[in-house]
């Protein structure tokens, strides 16, 4: 119909008449009053007692606090490691740093096999549906792992088969061994088992990661050349900086913790003691001369990160709530933090752009930008987001619908 030929939708000519579905109507009723009937039926009668409400479930403090202060030592030591000087690194103020900067990421991957345990004790969900619910996490952390090592500089030499870029591109960083324990954890706490045993499991997992993680690297020119077995070598290995073994012991100890460690106070206490005789027990060793790859070392980092997690524990409630927020956003800040530091695909980041030749004063500013920004944009995406989800959600109106005074308001065609 033509906008010249428009009527109004409240002016009904018997020359062009609207048609009104008497089924439709006559169905709607009956839903509607099937509806009132079914409400009042279910509904508590006037001397039935309140619910009682339902209690928020308690934030951990210490989980909070200890998230937010991994996403700040990670973003700090990626923006330093791309942009300290030479000279600034040979200092032994920064020398200290360097060598603490190695328990970040223990820090990380314990806190998210801890806060993945609490999560789904509190989900109520077991069995395979709680493992198809984590599925979806599983698949997002390794489409932005991936993502964030796609070779565009390369794609010439990635499509000719060359192996150092598919090494690149298949090469396991935090994201895909976290992705890896978080399945192989929901796999362990989908069992018909006690806590406890569920928590043996995990803990006999993170020995068995350990151990076979002490192995050497196999070198670029080693790795097999199709990209599923090579795929199969980084997961494992290979020339990946972050390998299942031995990361993903780390999120299996995690997740033990958050399975045996009481809540409150009684479990700070427990996270202090095993981490203070872990530390103990592994200082006359001489871990400070250990490579990488040795289990004593990882249990040394296990023990100092479980001391630090008990001392949390006595930040304020308040403090905890405020830092909460960044410490939720962790896998967002990442993955947008490490292109804005490294670069991705063909555009350059901060460490081609200045490069390293800053001090200390000014890579902690530009680490703090990079913080800031990175927090803000994810603040403001996710915003965006739900106010978009609600929007959709938002129920449209059908061809009848019931005016606010109660009467029947047909909608022509052309209004």
């Amino acid at each position: 119909m033509s906008s010249g030929s428009r009527k109004p939708a409240a002016i009904l000519k018997m020359a062009n008449p609207v048609k009104i579905d008497s089924g439709y109507i006559a169905r709607h009723a009956v839903r509607r009053l099937f509806t009132f009937v079914s409400s009042r039926a279910s509904s508590p009668g006037p001397h039935a007692p309140a619910a009682a409400p339902v209690a928020p479930l308690r934030r951990i403090s210490a989980m909070d606090t200890a998230r937010a202060l991994g996403v700040v030592a990670m973003v700090m030591g990626h923006t330093l490691d791309a942009l300290l000087s030479e000279a600034a690194r040979a200092t032994p103020a920064v020398a200290a740093y360097w060598n603490a900067r190695g328990f970040t990421a223990p820090l990380f991957m314990i806190v998210a096999g801890w806060s993945g345990a609490v999560a789904i004790g509190r989900s109520g969900v077991g069995g395979l549906a709680m493992v198809r619910g984590r599925l979806r996490r599983v698949l997002l952390l390794f489409g932005i792992g991936y993502a964030l090592h796609w070779p565009g500089w390369g794609l010439d030499r990635l499509l000719a088969g060359d192996r150092e870029v598919w090494a690149h591109l298949l090469a396991f960083d935090a994201l895909h061994a976290i992705a890896i324990a978080l399945l192989v954890s929901s796999l362990v706490l989908a069992l018909p088992w006690s806590g406890r045993g569920k928590a043996i499991v995990l803990l006999a997992l993170a020995a068995l990661a350990s151990v076979l993680g002490a192995g050497p690297r196999t070198p670029v020119s080693a790795l097999p050349v199709p990209p599923i077995a090579m795929a199969l070598f980084q997961a494992g290995g290979g020339t990946s900086p972050f390998p299942v073994f031995p990361w993903a012991a780390y999120f299996f100890v995690g997740g033990a913790m958050g399975l045996l460690a009481p809540p409150g106070r009684a479990g700070a206490i427990a996270r202090g003691v095993a981490g203070g005789g872990l530390v103990l027990a592994t200082c006359l060793t001489g871990v400070g001369s250990l490579p990488p790859e040795d289990p004593v070392l990882h249990l040394h980092r296990v023990g100092v990160v479980l001391v630090l997690l008990a001392s949390l524990s006595s930040v304020p409630p308040a403090l905890a709530s405020r830092l909460a927020p960044l410490g939720r956003a962790s896998l967002w800040v990442y993955a947008i933090h490490v292109p804005i530091v490294y670069g991705w695909s063909s555009f350059p980041g901060l460490a081609a752009w200045i490069g390293p030749r800053l001090g200390v004063g000014a890579a902690i500013a530009v680490g703090v930008a990079v913080l800031a920004m990175s927090f803000a944009f994810q603040r403001f995406v996710t915003r965006h987001w739900r106010a978009r989800t609600r929007r959709a959600a938002q129920p449209k109106t059908s061809g009848v619908a019931r005016h606010p005074a109660g009467v029947l308001r047909v909608n022509s065609p052309s209004s």
